[in-house]
């Protein structure tokens, strides 16, 4: 940012942004949620059929209040034999640890009230463990890869670990897919260099793929 000035307007305008987008979701019917949802689910379940060879494991959210509902592609996971990733966010340093959800029963409201896994039943991936596709929530998403979440910077700041320790051992970086209503997208998010960028999006109408 050039100034303190423009650095307050662009945190305005993305907070801004951000109660709209929540307003906004928060207004659909939910029984249309419902039936989007599973749409959504389907056609990411459908990528990841598709690339099986790929794909041994995935890290999902917990749908939380009005998000697109995920439970459809977590229990496709269970059913297949596909590792589902499941974050669980520590506030003392904004930072999230993965694990291994096996059941419904391993998962318990977090700090913000969240359901997150239970560390003391669920099992915590080791430290070098990187899930081969994530897919993450956001309150709005653009035609370009941005995401807008919720403030926190959990997903940004995993994004950049992942991103620079993709150019320091040149392995390449897990798929990132944003998940959302077609309704969630607008033309562009305010983002700045340090936050998650998705390689696509995924809403009830389809899979958009930004880059590769």
């Amino acid at each position: 940012m050039a100034n303190i000035g423009e650095a307050a307007e662009w945190f305005r305008q993305k907070k801004a942004i951000r109660a709209a987008a929540a307003a906004s979701r928060n207004l659909l019917p939910e029984e249309l949620r419902k039936h989007w949802s599973s749409m959504a689910c389907k056609h990411a379940i459908d990528w990841m059929a598709n690339h099986s060879n790929c794909i041994n494991s995935f890290m999902v959210y917990v749908p939380f209040r009005s998000e697109l509902d995920t439970r459809e592609m977590i229990e496709w996971g269970w059913q297949t034999g596909i590792s589902v990733i499941i974050p669980r966010s520590n506030p003392s340093d904004w930072t999230m640890e993965l694990y291994v959800l096996q059941r419904w029963e391993e998962l318990i409201p977090g700090a913000y009230g969240i359901l997150e896994p239970d560390a003391g039943q669920a099992k915590r991936c080791g430290e070098g463990f990187i899930p081969d596709a994530i897919f993450a929530p956001g309150l709005t998403f653009d035609l370009h890869g941005g995401r807008l979440g919720y403030g926190g910077g959990y997903y940004d700041r995993y994004w950049e670990r992942l991103s620079s320790e993709a150019l320091q051992t040149g392995q390449s970086m897990p798929s990132w897919i944003g998940l959302a209503y077609e309704s969630q997208l607008q033309e562009k998010v305010p983002m700045e260099l340090h936050d998650a960028r998705m390689g696509a999006v995924i809403t009830e109408q389809g899979m958009r793929i930004f880059n590769s």
